[in-house]
């Protein structure tokens, strides 16, 4: 059973980690910007504007791919690990999403440059920057857990386990022994 709980715990870790690297490859290069003078101060946008959005919104699109598939994956191996023991498992799924999730957004983020929102104080109006790998809001994050626990639910119905009837699962196959030759019991 302590395989059954780590393996998912240590799988999220390492797969939330290239899921970093494969979200910040996939994304990259980032787009340039300029700082603007504008009516609230100096401020940093992408430059040209159109194509700069649309590279900030693929940052999240593609971290939302990139880990709704590699938590497939985390949910399918922590469910076959896991088909005896149900619910811990699903527990240590869970935990290994919350790991990935962190993991992920860590390296991803950790080969972007700075944010230049906070760079614009020493920099003047004009100045060319790089943009920066981020996700926007929360709800991305829900495709590590949202993917595992889809996996693992189809896992868990495609391959039941058979129970014992006492509420235990039972190791023994799902087919009953061969019938006997003898004749039934009268009565």
């Amino acid at each position: 059973m302590t395989r059954a709980l780590t393996l998912p715990v240590v799988l999220g870790a390492l797969l939330g980690a290239a899921g970093g690297w494969l979200w910040w490859t996939w994304w990259s290069p980032a787009p340039d910007g300029k700082i603007f003078d504008t009516p609230a101060g100096p401020t940093w946008y992408p430059s040209p504007f159109d194509q700069g959005i649309t590279s900030d919104f693929g940052g999240t699109a593609t971290y939302v791919v990139v880990a709704f598939g590699l938590a497939a994956l985390l949910g399918l191996v922590g469910g076959w690990v896991a088909r005896h023991h149900a619910v811990p498992g699903v527990l240590a799924v869970l935990v290994g999403t919350g790991l990935a999730a962190a993991a992920m957004t860590w390296v991803g983020e950790s080969f972007s440059a700075p944010d230049p929102a906070t760079l614009v104080a020493s920099h003047q109006v004009g100045d060319v920057l790089p943009g920066h790998l981020h996700v926007a809001g929360w709800t991305p994050y829900l495709a590590w857990p949202v993917g595992a626990m889809l996996a693992y639910l189809v896992l868990m119905v495609s391959f039941p386990v058979p129970s014992s009837g006492d509420g235990r699962v039972s190791d023994a196959g799902a087919r009953p022994g061969q019938p006997s030759a003898a004749p039934a019991p009268p009565g």
